[in-house]
């Protein structure tokens, strides 16, 4: 079971796109694959027709994974023989893990200082430990559907470098990223923003392997300034031990005119509801 990221600090560059179009390409060629959306803005959630309000709490998602409120298994949803989801959920806006101690903790060891801090000293040492700590939940989870035959499981990450992405970056020993970017100045930043975040995990956990696949450059238009900034990319990602995907991806209107035709959709099927 190979696991693949699409990761990017920045937001808006294909991200969702690519893990959608990569997904069924793998499902096309009778690959078993389980795509996990983590981006609270539930963009493939929707795009996949798995979330039709974004304010559901109650269709099992990753947050109820994440939280310890349903395992893994009972989150997926089948999209086709090949193909199945784990939805997200806007409540992973504000998800952190959990926290290392409560006020309802702290009332109950109310006159006893030498039990809280006993707490306090137990619940660290259990989020540093990879069998119980909250940053290793997914791998934990994922470990449950070993036998479920996925051969690859994709996640579509949220625009940030926090600690949703981190858990993700740890969601198996090893975890293939691929990375979409503008050929512009502010990709070409959160790129090297990232591979700090990626040092820093590595640096804390030394069993850990994170491979760059590489840099997909989308949304690109065939003017000099990008043509100038696809070799500043190509030199950013070759610092990084990795390269610029040979397939560039250009600017094409169709992806959002499709956004918007689904939405549109979805408003007119709300509207009929009401009716």
């Amino acid at each position: 079971m190979r696991t693949v990221a699409i990761v990017n600090q920045k937001g808006g560059v294909g991200k969702t796109t690519v893990c959608r179009t990569l997904s069924h390409m793998l499902a096309e060629n009778n690959k078993h694959v389980l795509v996990i959306d983590v981006d609270p803005q539930q963009t493939l959630s929707l795009s996949l027709s798995v979330v039709k309000n974004r304010f559901d709490e109650q269709t099992p998602s990753m947050y109820h994974v994440l939280t310890g409120e349903l395992p893994i298994e009972q989150a997926i949803i089948n999209i086709s023989d090949n193909l199945s989801i784990i939805r997200s959920d806007y409540r992973l806006y504000s998800y952190n893990g959990k926290p290392l101690i409560s006020m309802e903790d702290v009332s109950a060891f109310d006159g006893d200082p030498t039990g809280l801090y006993n707490y306090i000293m137990n619940g660290y040492k259990n989020q540093l430990d990879p069998d119980s700590d909250d940053r290793h939940r997914i791998r934990r989870e994922l470990s449950r559907i070993s036998e479920y035959g996925f051969d690859y499981v994709i996640f579509d990450t949220s625009p940030d470098l926090g600690w949703l992405l981190t858990s993700v970056l740890l969601a198996s020993p090893v975890v293939n990223v691929i990375i979409p970017a503008f050929a512009e100045e502010s990709s070409r930043e959160a790129i090297l923003a990232l591979n700090r975040s990626i040092k820093t995990i590595l640096a804390n956990d030394l069993s850990q392997k994170i491979n760059i696949l590489g840099v997909l450059i989308s949304k690109y238009e065939n003017n000099n300034l990008s043509k100038n900034y696809l070799k500043f990319m190509a030199q950013t990602a070759n610092a990084m031990g990795t390269s610029l995907f040979n397939t560039i991806i250009p600017k094409r209107v169709a992806i959002p005119e499709a956004m918007a035709l689904k939405w549109i959709c979805l408003m007119v099927e709300k509207f009929v509801c009401l009716m």
